[in-house]
């Protein structure tokens, strides 16, 4: 038995690339100085161009292939691998390709046969340098050019691409070496028995290597290495020659940093050579063959999250799909243009600059930077691509509709925003849209209402390519890929766990610190006022929150955070970000850090986001007013974030999302998050910046357990369990009809009316009017809350369900336009408004840390489920109290003075509870739920009696008369919870 050892894997690899139609030749044939087998590259010359070649040598005789040799390397130390590679050279009036590109279609059969003269071939040991004599293991070339290096490792010698990394780094000098200078190849790689990391660029000591692997971890390959996928599939010919055409690329990336020297914000540039990651490189050669395969008009959900490299995974796929063939003798390509669209207002200009960097031919990419009628203009003439908006929808879907001749792919960047809900037929027909803001001004495009059967349902001349990290449940249903068991799945997915093992983002829940106001509110008026118990509760503790001694408190302990902590962090320049729950709570905010700032002397302030204009205390405020009195200049809030003397944010909506600042390292949150909000703004820390390693959250307000709840199903892949159920809207039609408040005529005579070309809705009243005089007949406001609760129900679900089903029920769709008309004109409800600030007052507050934790997430598929239509319940009728009641339960429920000792003990008795066998029989018995509560209370009262004699202060703090009846109702509900 031989000894396993390195030259064992070598020739294992070169025998693999050799059966995939490589070449093997000596290193002594080549040649240091020009980087070239200069045979092999003379020969591919004469063999594709020999008439440039005779033309040449008429000039230069017998020394023609050493001017040739001289004129190419000389162009790649100039231009680069890249360029010389796909756009050739040219010297003494002639041209020459170094390389044929696949045919795309069957127009030129000639290119056919010139790209099959392409020459790869493998070199092992390859001596390059001509000051010593190092090697490296493997390197590739194309026509006797080199394009890939490679230092391997077998895992048997005890070495691994660890190894690999330090030869790169420190016996790979770039220094004096034309072979190891930037842009002299396309990539060099690692690679063991098991994983492979990359770079592009070698810089000594600080040289970055990234991964390359399948995934985490590579899966087992039967009888064979890890890595073979890199041999058998990433360096084939086609492979090879697919990436050089349209996937590598040198950009100039620019980043705005502050200059000390020049005492303001810099563009600084440094110039990338781009080697797709694997992920990018999979998913546009999986969309590329599946959309061939199905042809035209269907949808794909690419779940990439943020370190993905999203940006130039949609700038490659719009630049494949330009040219994509359904077959290679066709010579019509199979969409007329693409439409690349951002969710951003402001058009995303670095995927904007993306698409630019990858065009080969001017012209190619059309931003829309004008107005609405470019882009018409732009779509009539089959622009290739043309990157848009999300607000000129309506535009693009008239247009469409108009273009039946044509086909369209429709690339939406953060697909859950832009698409799911009634957005997504925007694109498909001019419709008369319905915006819906929130308190801060952002346009909710998911609720747009859709009006025509016609318009929805997916269309034939348009496919729709989806990318986002958090899908909600409709974007998985709308984009996503049946399975087998009848569920939603993404086409591909690059995980938010693989992006956090892979170092492309850091993890936001590894230091996660919750802390709890405790608080006492005494009634200070005479009046004991009888008050709606739920909605007073709610304003006595939003009362509290607003209160200027708890927000005081609160912007001490961020304040003594960040001065101690994150101002620290990455090497001084830290940044934090203040999430409130209002523009007001902004405004109170910033005001209350910029007296406390001064107060400290500290040497730098904070900024403040939010838009329109907040009233308090007889006064305006705007973002603009409040910035600029603390110093900022213009209205540019990121480049002034950059300014060191800024180095808090204060935001409520604005910037949770799409804001991205590496410097941020802490955020102090005081809002409730959940859901996808949840992932997006907490996310906000997760960028990589040399100098960062770690994130910190600060959480007033949500309960670890609910932001774990939030992230979970987007850590590895999100799937939809099931379908929507059609036919759950024949019981909300039956449900709705049985109220008998209008008649099948009521909906005929509506639709007719509707639908006639007429300049006034006269005619529409009466009919209306007769339904909304019925209602208010009705015996009960529970009656009538349920029938404007059911009709809402059916308008939403029909709404969505119409897009993702093609169905031609025409008496659902003329009931959903009468009853969206009927909503509109039944009377809202008015809700009493309460005031209470001037009958209580804060008597007493304590805010303190609970703890810090690691939160965890479970190595588990996500699962979302299908939206049911229901609207949340009725509003029943609220229970009304006196005030110095409801005073009291909040003291109760806020007031509590449990130490961490405390805690702990009342955590040994949930455990001993969920040991007894006792209490489980009972629990789980056929007894009425009065006896199993008050058998509860029994068990608890027992176990909290074992602490009378040791923790006395315990006993009687959680026997209180006060205190128990919360302790016994929260603590039954958490059994009952984890038991059922």
């Amino acid at each position: 038995m031989q000894t396993p050892n390195e030259e064992r894997f070598e020739k294992h690899i070169e025998q693999n690339l050799l059966d995939n139609g490589y070449i093997s030749r000596l290193y002594t044939e080549y040649d240091k100085n020009y980087c070239q087998l200069k045979e092999e590259f003379i020969s591919f010359i004469k063999s594709t161009q020999k008439d440039d070649y005779d033309k040449l040598s008429k000039q230069f005789e017998t020394s023609t292939d050493r001017h040739l040799c001289k004129v190419v390397n000389d162009q790649i130390s100039k231009r680069g691998i890249v360029d010389v590679l796909r756009k050739g050279i040219n010297t003494r009036g002639s041209s020459f390709d170094l390389v044929y590109f696949q045919p795309k279609s069957g127009l030129n059969p000639e290119h056919k046969q010139k790209y099959e003269k392409n020459k790869f071939t493998c070199v092992r040991q390859l001596h390059y340098s001509n000051k010593n004599e190092n090697s490296i293991d493997m390197v590739l070339f194309l026509n006797g050019i080199p394009i890939i290096t490679m230092e391997l490792k077998n895992q048997l010698t005890g070495q691994n691409i660890r190894h690999s990394e330090k030869q790169y780094s420190y016996d790979r000098n770039p220094l004096g070496e034309p072979l190891l200078q930037f842009k002299r190849c396309l990539v060099h790689f690692c690679i063991d028995n098991d994983k492979v990391s990359m770079t592009t660029r070698l810089n000594g000591s600080k040289t970055r290597f990234l991964p390359y692997n399948k995934g985490i971890e590579n899966p087992i390959v039967e009888n064979g290495y890890r890595t073979e996928y890199m041999w058998n599939d990433i360096f084939r010919p086609d492979s090879l020659l697919d990436i050089i055409e349209n996937f590598v690329l040198v950009v100039v990336e620019s980043s705005k940093e502050w200059s000390n020297k020049l005492q303001k914000v810099v563009n600084e540039k440094s110039e990338i050579l781009i080697f797709p990651r694997y992920h990018q490189l999979d998913v546009i050669r999986r969309l590329r063959s599946k959309v061939k395969e199905e042809g035209v008009g269907h949808n794909y959900l690419v779940q990439h999250t943020t370190g993905s490299g999203k940006s130039y995974s949609i700038g490659w796929l719009a630049h494949t799909l330009t040219s994509l063939y359904r077959a290679n003798t066709d010579v019509k390509r199979m969409f007329d243009s693409i439409l690349v669209i951002t969710d951003r207002k402001v058009l995303d200009s670095q995927l904007q600059k993306t698409l630019k960097d990858l065009q080969q031919t001017e012209g190619v990419v059309s931003p829309v930077d004008v107005n609405s009628k470019q882009l018409k203009d732009y779509l009539e003439k089959g622009k290739d691509i043309i990157v848009t908006t999300i607000q000129k929808f309506p535009v693009i879907s008239e247009t469409i509709s108009q273009l039946k001749g044509q086909t369209f792919a429709v690339i939406i960047d953060e697909v859950h925003s832009s698409q799911s809900g009634e957005t997504s037929k925007h694109l498909k027909k001019s419709l008369s849209v319905e915006v819906l803001e929130d308190e801060d001004g952002e346009i909710d495009y998911e609720e747009m209402i859709r009006r025509e059967i016609e318009s929805r349902g997916k269309q034939e001349h348009i496919s729709f390519f989806g990318f986002t990290g958090t899908p909600k449940n409709k974007t998985l249903e709308l984009f996503g890929t049946k399975n087998e068991d009848g569920g939603f799945e993404p086409f591909h997915s690059y995980s938010m766990k693989q992006s956090i093992f892979e170092g492309f983002t850091l993890d936001v829940l590894e230091h996660y610190t919750t802390y709890k106001r405790y608080f006492k509110v005494k009634q200070t008026g005479e009046q004991d006022e009888e008050l709606p118990e739920g909605r007073a509760m709610k304003l006595l503790v939003d009362y509290v929150d607003s209160h200027d001694e708890v927000i005081k408190q609160k912007v001490s302990i961020i304040l003594n955070h960040f001065t101690a902590v994150t101002s620290k962090k990455i090497n001084g320049r830290g940044r934090g970000l203040v999430v409130v729950r209002s523009r007001k709570h902004c405004v109170m905010f910033f005001q209350e850090m910029v007296r406390q700032m001064k107060e400290r002397g500290l040497s730098y302030s904070c900024l403040v986001a939010f838009s329109g204009t907040v009233h308090l205390m007889g006064q305006e405020f705007t973002e603009s007013s409040l910035n600029s009195s603390n110093g900022m200049e213009g209205n540019n809030i990121p480049s002034a974030f950059k300014d060191p003397k800024f180095r808090l944010l204060i935001v409520s909506s604005k910037f949770q999302t799409g804001f991205d600042e590496p410097l941020l390292h802490s955020m102090y949150v005081d809002k409730k998050l959940n859901g996808v909000q949840c992932v997006q703004t907490l996310s906000r820390l997760n960028r990589t910046k040399t100098g960062k390693t770690d994130t910190f959250v600060l959480d007033f307000v949500n309960d670890t357990e609910e932001i774990v709840n939030s992230f979970q199903p987007y850590y590895t892949s999100t799937i939809l369990k099931e379908e929507t159920e059609p036919d759950r809207l024949y019981d909300l039609q039956y449900e709705i009809e049985a109220y008998n408040l209008f008649t099948d005529d009521h909906i005929d005579r509506f639709c007719k009316e509707f639908y006639k070309e007429t300049e006034t809705d006269e005619n529409l009243q009466p009919i209306i009017n007769e339904v909304v005089d019925n209602w208010k007949e009705l015996e009960t406001d529970e009656e009538r809350d349920g029938f404007k609760s059911k009709i809402q129900s059916f308008s939403r679900l029909y709404s969505y369900i119409s897009q993702i089903i093609n169905f031609t029920e025409v008496n659902w769709e003329k009931l959903y336009v009468f009853l969206r008309y009927v909503n509109k004109k039944l009377p809202k409800g008015e809700t009493e408004k309460l005031d209470i600030t001037e009958a209580v007052d804060l008597s007493s507050l304590r805010i303190q840390m609970i703890g810090e934790s690691n939160l965890s997430l479970e190595d588990k598929t996500g699962i979302l489920y299908p939206i049911d239509g229901d609207s949340g319940g009725l509003k029943a009728e609220e229970e009304k109290n006196l005030l110095s009641y409801i005073i009291e339960r909040i003291n109760e429920v806020y007031g509590i003075d449990l130490s961490e000792e405390d805690r702990l003990d009342l955590q040994n008795v949930t455990e001993r509870l969920d040991k007894n066998e006792e209490l489980n029989a009972v629990m789980k018995g056929n007894n009425s739920e009065y006896d199993r509560k008050d058998y509860f209370k029994k068990v608890l009262k027992d176990e909290v009696s074992e602490y009378y004699g040791d923790r006395l202060e315990f006993y009687k703090k959680i026997m209180n008369t006060k205190v128990f009846p919360m302790i016994l109702d929260g603590m039954y509900r958490e059994y009952k919870r984890a038991s059922y």
